[in-house]
């Protein structure tokens, strides 16, 4: 008889508290955004050039440790758009990508002590569901995880969260 093999098929996220722009942040909060009915206010600029360049200063290396990480050279930053979610508003469980080498971000422009968390899924969820990791909002902080992780922004208890959300595939 053979012995037993085992395949473990797992997904990570990655975080990591970064030092944001000034120039960053006032670009987020001058930005006109359109209202997502029952959900959040976004911008859902696809490819903003100016929200790109101020970014990724504040990103780049991150991007980079991670995806040296998991085996990739290079990325390439695809969409950017800022969300902002007032009291009571949320952003339902979604992905991004079905693809291995496209992950998704949200970083943490503005926030409160009581901001609602960001919830993340394991893939396959809701069919499969292994549990859950909540990740608390922190300025500055950056959450890069796979684009097919299902996750969701919670309902929101105050008014002040604000967040840069986009695509990147690695290469």
């Amino acid at each position: 008889m053979s012995e037993i093999q085992t395949l473990t098929f797992q997904s990570s996220l990655y975080y990591k508290d970064l030092q944001l722009s000034p120039e960053l942040e006032n670009y987020c909060k001058s930005s006109k955004l359109d209202q997502v009915p029952n959900e959040h206010s976004s911008s859902f600029w696809m490819n903003n050039e100016t929200l790109a360049k101020l970014l990724l200063p504040d990103v780049k290396d991150f991007f980079i440790e991670v995806g040296q990480a998991i085996g990739y050279k290079e990325f390439t930053l695809q969409h950017t758009w800022v969300q902002h979610y007032s009291f009571g508003q949320n952003h339902r469980v979604h992905i991004h990508s079905v693809y291995p080498n496209d992950y998704s971000f949200v970083y943490y422009i503005e926030c409160a002590d009581t901001s609602a968390n960001t919830v993340f899924y394991n893939v396959g969820y809701p069919y499969v569901d292994h549990g859950a990791h909540k990740v608390k909002p922190h300025k500055g902080r950056c959450v890069l995880f796979p684009g097919a992780m299902p996750h969701e922004a919670q309902s929101n208890p105050e008014e002040t969260r604000l967040v840069v959300s986009g695509n990147v595939s690695f290469t």
